[in-house]
């Protein structure tokens, strides 16, 4: 345990905060990850001053901080001791997200509900900034037994991404939406393909899909290597099957064209779509044909249905959690499906 202690102290001593509070930043993680468990007594003052070189005021205002927020007790004539609690014996899990949205609530509702009563969750978000997501992982390393990522970044190179995830020993990582094949180690996923999943999932149903004149993609160009590869897989569907096509980066209220079959990523184009609609007096799903990815309550209803494809994300979660749980990482793709509603 000394050895574990000396560590992570070093680590809280590259922050700028004082002694005090890196040292009970200190016990605070090594009672999270079970190094110190409920009942094992607490260093004493002596051992403390020889092995970290610190003072006793500042050991005496740590375990003040530790007492205040119920990681520690003091019991008269034999010691200081960790406190027992239901959270002590429980899995610690940092879940970091690119962002929340309703597919990343449903993961995040699914991981929760499977883990409750064997994991302690955590949720940080890294905005799709990979300096970020360095940085939560330079300041929770030590505070957490797993780290589930979505590795959802925009113009960083796979070298980059490695450099970063490197900072978490493998055992304890696990990514969620995209398997990282191009990283030189391969790393546990809980992911979809991307490329595959929507030429699968439009061969599938190509029926209705050749009625239309035309396939147009709107898709970010400026996008995540995830929309990069729907890109990929549209453009090789299209080639495959000998379909006349059209990518943009976006779609603007006026650009509409009949008899086309229209794939979205985002609500904007979406709604300038369906606004062009009603402007032309077209009907979805015969005029125009429109489908978005991921789904949501408001596309269950609108102009009758919107037809969506996705992943399940219920099951993401669930598989995610249930690896954590049984201490067995590995990579597992997830189910991709369309759902056909009126608009298509």
């Amino acid at each position: 345990m000394i050895e574990q202690l000396s560590t992570i102290f070093k680590e809280e001593g590259k922050h700028n905060a004082p002694k005090y509070i890196q040292l009970s930043n200190t016990f605070k993680a090594l009672i999270r990850l079970g190094v110190l468990k409920a009942e094992d007594r607490m260093p004493s003052f002596n051992e403390l001053i020889v092995d970290l070189d610190v003072s006793k005021d500042t050991i005496e205002k740590a375990y003040k901080i530790l007492k205040e927020e119920h990681y520690i007790v003091s019991v008269r004539g034999k010691g200081t001791f960790v406190m027992n609690s239901p959270e002590l014996g429980k899995i610690k899990v940092l879940l970091i997200f690119n962002k929340m949205s309703v597919s990343k609530k449903k993961l995040y509702e699914s991981f929760t509900k499977t883990s409750e009563d064997h994991i302690e969750t955590n949720l940080l978000l890294h905005d799709g900034n990979l300096s970020h997501l360095e940085k939560i992982i330079q300041e929770q390393k030590n505070n957490y037994h797993y780290f589930v990522i979505i590795p959802i970044f925009k113009k960083v190179s796979d070298q980059e991404v490695q450099k970063v995830l490197k900072l978490i020993p493998s055992n304890q990582l696990l990514l969620l939406g995209r398997a990282e094949s191009n990283l030189s180690e391969e790393i546990p996923s809980v992911y979809e393909d991307f490329s595959e999943d929507i030429f699968n999932t439009l061969q599938q149903n190509i029926k209705p899909i050749v009625q239309f004149d035309q396939l147009h993609l709107v898709i970010a160009k400026d996008s995540s290597r995830s929309l990069q590869d729907i890109w990929s897989g549209f453009v090789r569907f299209c080639l495959h099957f000998n379909l006349s096509y059209k990518v943009s980066s976006n779609f603007n209220e006026g650009d509409i064209e009949n008899n086309t079959l229209y794939i979205v990523t985002i609500d904007e184009d979406l709604a300038n779509i369906i606004k062009d609609c009603r402007t032309n007096n077209w009907q979805l799903g015969k005029d125009i044909g429109l489908i978005s990815y991921n789904d949501s309550p408001l596309k269950e209803i609108l102009e009758g249905g919107i037809t969506i494809i996705t992943s399940s994300f219920k099951d993401m979660g669930k598989i995610a959690a249930s690896q954590i749980i049984n201490k067995k990482l590995e990579s597992v793709k997830v189910p991709f499906v369309m759902k056909r509603r009126a608009s298509l």
